[in-house]
């Protein structure tokens, strides 16, 4: 049995357990970062502080291209070893204690309307992001210094 939280993105559901998840906030403006990788829809004002909002699809490599961010979008705070993101969310759907779904695997729950979901792991989700930003980073770099030469 899981603390999780349930939430979707569109029309997929997924969870995430309580112990990631700070707090679920409405994002506002949300800024597009130019050259960011797909991973981050843009970046949104969370108490004064400048939090990476995160594309879960665009993380998980199962869509490519962030899909453009709204204000007014609802967004999980996550945490994980002083590393902290936004989850960029369409709803959140319950709050509740799931048991896993038959055939033992762990990533999958079963949630109160009996649908499976997928459990989301943030400290992996997190490595991803970052894995995707430092590459972004590197080909920006490699694509400024050979503009510089010429």
């Amino acid at each position: 049995m899981k603390n999780v939280i349930v939430f979707a993105l569109g029309r997929a559901r997924y969870a995430v357990e309580l112990r990631w998840v700070r707090e679920v906030f409405i994002a506002g403006h949300v800024t597009p970062v130019p050259h960011a990788p797909d991973a981050v829809a843009g970046v949104v004002n969370y108490r004064g502080a400048v939090m990476p909002l995160l594309d879960l699809d665009a993380v998980l490599g199962r869509r490519s291209g962030a899909q453009p961010a709204r204000a007014g979008e609802s967004a999980l705070l996550i945490e994980v070893e002083e590393m902290t993101a936004a989850l960029r969310v369409s709803s959140v759907v319950e709050v509740a204690t799931l048991r896993p779904a038959p055939g033992g695997d762990p990533e999958l729950l079963i949630d109160s309307t009996g649908r499976q979901v997928p459990l989301v792991n943030p400290p992996e989700l997190l490595a991803r992001a970052r894995q995707a930003a430092s590459t972004a980073a590197g080909e920006l770099e490699m694509a400024l210094s050979e503009g510089s030469e010429t």
